[in-house]
């Protein structure tokens, strides 16, 4: 008796868990006609702001990549003095909040400060414009290429690395070779989470690069915009789209790691 009393309360815990997350999407997806979610999507205003979220946040990406992986990599294959700090550093964004990132964004690069006024004489303009948007983006999502990178890496057999320097190979071709190929699915994997949190950033992206139509306006801050200013049909069109998006890479994320790492059968507790 009591064994059925604790699966009932677990199932009733469950279903409101779920029910809290899918009745607000739903609400959404129910709202818009396909016809009028159409029209939405191909006015101009709408399509900038999606071009501009695509662009930003496909170099954002690249340069995660560029920037994360040799840190994911010292934090997963060599010791050193301060490594906790440094990747307890690293990953600080994914708990600070976006308009902290923001803040911080803009006291660094702002026109009072050292390094805005001499990126100012040089002709770079960060502030309300697309180096903003991807700066501030970087900032927030980056860490989750690290943190995916780092696991894959780390989770590689450490005799396959000295397998291969005691043959003889590089650092650098033991990376290549052996390192990137096994962590490949995880670096993956990173890289959709990466592109996913960069395409949903609104904080840090509206204190840096503003609001400006047809020039920063992401699709996250075009729902803000035409939320607060009545515009709820073109604000619903594009959190749709951006749902649907979130959803299929992160399903594409899912999929890939259950095909890695199948998952372990359910205890039979009955």
């Amino acid at each position: 008796m009591k064994d059925l009393l604790f699966d009932l309360v677990v199932a009733l815990l469950a279903v409101a868990s779920v029910l809290a997350i899918v009745l607000p999407l739903a609400s959404l997806f129910g709202t818009l006609s396909m016809g009028e979610l159409t029209a939405q999507l191909k006015s101009p205003a709408i399509f900038s702001s999606i071009a501009i979220s695509l662009q930003t946040s496909v170099i954002v990406v690249l340069l995660a990549l560029c920037l994360g992986l040799p840190v994911a990599y010292l934090l997963a294959m060599k010791t050193f003095r301060g490594k906790h700090l440094l990747e307890t550093l690293v990953m600080l964004p994914i708990s600070m909040p976006p308009l902290v990132a923001g803040l911080a964004l803009l006291v660094l690069l702002g026109g009072d400060s050292p390094l805005g006024r001499s990126l100012s004489r040089h002709g770079v303009d960060v502030l309300f414009s697309k180096t903003g948007i991807v700066l501030a983006q970087l900032f927030v999502s980056m860490p989750f290429l690290i943190k995916a990178a780092k696991e894959a890496f780390a989770s590689i057999d450490e005799k396959l690395v000295k397998a291969s320097m005691v043959l003889g190979a590089s650092q650098v071709h033991t990376f290549r070779k052996i390192l990137l190929p096994l962590a490949g699915k995880g670096i993956c994997a990173g890289m959709v989470m990466t592109w996913a949190r960069a395409l949903g950033e609104f904080g840090a992206t509206s204190m840096v690069a503003g609001c400006v139509p047809f020039k920063t306006e992401t699709m996250t801050v075009a729902i803000y915009q035409n939320a607060m200013s009545g515009e709820l049909t073109a604000s619903i069109a594009v959190a749709l789209l951006l749902a649907v998006f979130s959803f299929a890479l992160l399903a594409t994320v899912r999929f890939r790691s259950v095909a890695r790492y199948p998952e372990r059968p359910a205890w039979n507790l009955s």
